[in-house]
């Protein structure tokens, strides 16, 4: 029975950090696509004003990203307007 306990307690210390990382990298994830979801980007063919669903993006930079115009559909590199700070 001690072996077992030994084994566990082992396991625990050896696979918790990386459990540990892993939860602080997809917390870093989630903030990041809240930051970038709650800010507007600007379509560069129309001028057109608009918010990104999650997962609907492909970053590029911070402050520009390959997405679709609700307004004119067209794909293209949009940024974010000068405006906004």
């Amino acid at each position: 029975m001690a072996k077992y306990i030994v084994l566990v307690v082992a396991l625990f210390v050896v696979f918790m950090p990386g459990v540990i990382w892993r939860i602080y990298r997809i917390q870093g994830r989630i903030q990041a696509i809240k930051d970038v979801t709650s800010k507007p980007f600007v379509c560069h063919n129309c001028g057109h004003r608009f918010y990104v669903k999650p997962g609907r993006f492909i970053f590029l930079t911070e402050n520009s990203a390959y997405l679709k115009c609700p307004n004119c559909g067209k794909r293209d590199v949009c940024g974010r307007p000068y405006d906004q700070k």
